[in-house]
């Protein structure tokens, strides 16, 4: 699935990385810095994220999780550096199916 993210350009170190291909249509951003780069939410998952993010940058990337909903976390497997809120933590590790998460709404 290599053609599954589109990458738009917002300046030399920002980037939109989509997933147009889907009915949600999910948005990452990647911010560049000049030391590390930050991956704002990971998308859906379908296909690996980490490749798009490599193609645009060789620094070291930490992603920040805006929330914990699956399509805002899908590719967070493939990131080792991540942050996100202490109360949604525990999310990262379960499996999907995600059995109570209609409690949250």
């Amino acid at each position: 699935m290599e053609d599954w993210f589109a990458v738009e350009v917002i300046n030399d170190n920002t980037f939109v990385i989509s997933e147009y291909k889907h009915w949600e249509e999910t948005y990452c951003y990647l911010i560049c810095g000049t030391e590390k780069a930050v991956l704002i939410d990971t998308g859906l998952g379908v296909s690996n994220i980490r490749s798009a993010v490599d193609s645009l940058t060789t620094l070291p990337i930490m992603t920040v999780i805006t929330h914990a909903h699956w399509n805002y976390i899908g590719g967070h497997k493939y990131f080792e550096d991540s942050a996100v809120h202490e109360a949604e933590k525990d999310c990262l590790s379960l499996r999907f199916p995600i059995l109570y998460a209609a409690a949250w709404f």
